[in-house]
């Protein structure tokens, strides 16, 4: 019977025990024991169980114990492997190594575990001239500057996206040295690997030299698609222009350190960004507003941001972020925007309110809105009947900010004027959401003493027949509810609102100590397991 099974559905059965598997590496003891039962199943096990591979040091397993020992013996820290491989030697190597299509590399592992100096990995990759033919993704480390020279041996045209992890600390402790072998190594990267799509950097902190490589570097990758990277330096508005002239760049995850930059520095071509369909940008707000304002696009419908600022905002920075984001695009369906700032002694009435999301109100599509701009935004029933009405896609919906600033104004008599009402008639509406973060007067809850329910105008709405009869209630669909520090007054009644209004409920969460959201969430689990057993 198996014998005439195709190859393909072979292989689609090996992928379902692979991926049935409690843990990875029992996944990979699966298939080593399939490798073993005849030739035929041998080619396709072997081709799922080294397609990834996040340790290089299982590689260098294939070779024999006498190689491993001979390498060690023949290569020193500095000097050159004098001896030649066999290819014999070297045959289940290259077999496994044709075979990987994702590759973690970390060069200090394997001079841990294997005691092989990068001089004898050199040789190794060398020697065999393109070990990883079929390789698609590289992730990359090195904690010696040496390691940077096998780089070029580990890629190939089939590789498409790079994670380099660039760990400064080991930089700044061999600058010159590093900072050369960089250069080298990434620039013989650009001519073996043309078709990079994917190009991730990661680094701890600023460095303004590390950044001038990795600059460019950037530049010379021609059809980047896709881009997460720190950028700075004195190089920065050059390879913030190579990066808004593309035509590829369909996704931009940028971490910005502006350093002393002037921002009457930075230059954008007309129609800046041409292809972008998400923008992650990281930085300050001085930075951002010249790169949005030279962006006119109906494609770009996800923006994630985030700012430090070193002083306050003002309630106008807000609505301004906002505007020159709305106008830069006719299709956002994504926006999160978050800044932190010190803590802000501005007064009750300085507040943002609802006006700040007016221009949000023109995208109708909006999927995911998330604002933290470091103090709450004074809403009302009538700005959340509006919300409601607003974004009927919403599947997402956060506008509570952290704890920083609120105490503050928690302390000068500041409270939600967000009611029940209000919410029952945003779970009405928005029936796709799944994920609510607001804060809302809880104490104005009635309950009719403790046999009856919550009173008709705080349960959600009840539908009525064609014959005239009372159907089911309409309840929500919402899973996560953050109430933020919404204050709340019985748990119990609390509870069993939110019990009957949000039956599939999974997590409540709040900011801070609260004793009474501790005991409200208690009683929601136990009207939970009421639920479930259908007892409700």
């Amino acid at each position: 019977m198996w014998q005439l099974l195709s190859p393909t559905t072979l292989e689609l059965i090996f992928m379902i025990l692979r991926d049935g598997s409690e843990t990875t590496s029992l996944g990979r003891v699966q298939l080593s024991r399939l490798s073993r039962v005849c030739k035929s199943w041998s080619m396709i096990a072997l081709k799922l169980l080294w397609a990834s591979c996040d340790d290089f040091s299982r590689l260098l397993s294939a070779l024999s114990d006498d190689i491993l020992l001979h390498l060690r013996e023949n290569a020193g820290e500095t000097q050159e492997l004098q001896t030649t491989i066999p290819h014999a030697d070297l045959g289940r190597f290259s077999m496994y190594a044709h075979q990987i299509r994702d590759l973690m590399y970390d060069h200090r592992t394997i001079g841990t575990a294997f005691q092989l100096t990068s001089a004898t990995m050199l040789q190794i990759c060398s020697q065999m001239k393109r070990p990883f033919i079929n390789l698609r993704r590289l992730h990359f480390t090195s904690f010696d500057s040496k390691g940077w020279y096998i780089i070029p041996y580990l890629l190939g045209p089939t590789t498409t996206h790079l994670v380099l992890d660039v760990r400064s600390d080991v930089v700044d402790q061999q600058l010159v040295q590093h900072l050369a072998t960089m250069k080298e190594a990434l620039s013989d990267v650009i001519n073996v690997a043309p078709n990079l799509r994917t190009l991730v950097i990661k680094i701890e902190k600023e460095h303004e030299l590390l950044f001038g490589v990795l600059s460019r570097f950037i530049v010379g990758l021609r059809i980047l698609r896709k881009i997460q990277v720190p950028l700075g330096g004195p190089s920065l508005p050059s390879t913030l222009y190579h990066l808004s002239s593309s035509a590829h760049l369909v996704v931009a995850d940028l971490n910005i350190y502006p350093g002393s930059l002037d921002v009457d520095q930075l230059r954008f071509p007309p129609g800046a960004f041409p292809s972008l369909r998400t923008l992650n940008f990281s930085s300050k707000i001085s930075i951002y507003l010249p790169l949005i304002h030279s962006i006119q696009l109906s494609t770009l419908n996800s923006v994630q941001l985030t700012f430090h600022e070193h002083s306050p905002c003002p309630t106008e920075t807000f609505h301004t972020l906002i505007q020159a984001t709305c106008r830069a695009t006719s299709s956002l369906q994504v926006f999160e925007l978050k800044i932190v700032a010190p803590t802000s002694h501005r007064q009750l009435s300085n507040l943002p309110t609802a006006a700040v999301l007016l221009p949000l109100f023109a995208h109708r599509k909006l999927e995911e809105l998330v604002i933290d701009l470091g103090v709450p935004i004074q809403l009302n029933d009538a700005d959340i009947d509006t919300i409601s009405h607003m974004w009927p896609y919403c599947r997402k919906l956060r506008l509570t900010p952290l704890d920083a600033q609120q105490r503050s104004l928690e302390s000068a008599g500041w409270t939600s004027k967000v009611t029940p009402r209000g919410i029952i008639a945003l779970l009405y509406h928005l029936v796709n959401l799944k994920e609510l973060a607001i804060e809302f007067d809880a104490t104005s809850l009635d309950v009719v003493g403790t046999e009856g329910p919550v009173s008709e105008p705080y349960l959600p709405y009840r539908q009525v027949g064609s014959d005239g009869h009372l159907q089911a209630r309409k309840t929500s669909s919402l899973e996560i509810l953050d109430v933020g520090r919404s204050v709340a007054a019985d748990p119990l009644k609390v509870a069993s609102w939110i019990g009957v209004l949000c039956p599939r409920l999974k997590e409540l969460k709040w900011t801070g100590d609260s004793e009474a959201w501790a005991r409200a969430r208690l009683v929601l689990q136990k009207i939970q397991r009421l639920y479930e057993s259908n007892e409700l």
